[in-house]
């Protein structure tokens, strides 16, 4: 699911329609500023804290059903707690080092337009070309992912050299987003204090690591999604 401003005070509901409904879990996400949630102006009406609160709220509710009977998991904290406590790869674009964007996949429009990402494509219905690689009939593979937009995104993209990346404790877990930091900042590496996309992973990797702590029947939970 997608939080918009509609959704922070009823992360109860939402997850409890998705059990209604038969579902074995629940990816809770922010709006990105990209396309639609940009031209609506709704992505402007939560910042990084109101969300994370909603996320902590739904988390914890999962955790709570969790412990009542039904497996149900948070797909993204089952991602990061994959990254975290084992060493299988994941596949999961954001949360790679370089970036996943043009390397983990490319996006090919109806109009033949080949882009770095489904976000990449996004901004581009908003007039920005930035992650437009090429087109299907006049570019080469080669040429695409070898593109100097391409490289230099991906160069801006190792957390293990970035200025506050590299010298951040959750690094080894975390990924970077060129394309975000495009998008908010107007430069691919982006100043990390300012970051919402930081704020959030910082944010939710605290939490994780303080339910492992200080939670025994809530970590026992978390590690099994992690071995899932």
């Amino acid at each position: 699911m997608t939080t918009t401003e509609a959704s922070l005070d009823r992360v109860d509901e939402i997850i409890d329609e998705y059990l209604q409904l038969g579902l074995d879990g629940i990816f809770l996400r922010p709006l990105s500023p990209f396309g639609f949630a940009i031209k609506t102006k709704q992505f402007a009406k939560y910042d990084a804290q109101k969300w994370l609160a909603f996320y902590e709220r739904g988390l914890r509710r999962v955790l709570e059903i969790n412990r009542q009977g039904p497996p149900f998991r948070e797909f993204y904290a089952a991602l990061l707690l994959t990254r975290m406590l084992s060493d299988r790869p994941i596949g999961y674009v954001d949360l790679r080092s370089p970036a996943g964007a043009g390397l983990g996949a490319l996006v090919y429009n109806y109009d033949g337009s080949v882009f770095a990402s489904d976000e990449g494509r996004m901004l581009a219905e908003i007039g920005d070309d930035a992650f437009r690689l090429g087109h299907v009939e006049h570019n080469s593979y080669n040429s695409l992912i070898l593109s100097d937009k391409l490289i230099g995104a991906i160069s801006s993209s190792l957390t293990q050299c970035a200025p506050e990346c590299s010298t951040c404790v959750y690094e080894s877990h975390c990924g970077a987003d060129p394309v975000y930091h495009h998008a908010t900042q107007g430069d691919a590496l982006g100043i990390k204090p300012l970051s919402a996309f930081c704020a959030r992973q910082k944010g939710i990797m605290g939490l994780l690591l303080d339910i492992l702590k200080n939670s025994p029947e809530d970590a026992a939970v978390l590690r099994r999604w992690a071995a899932a």
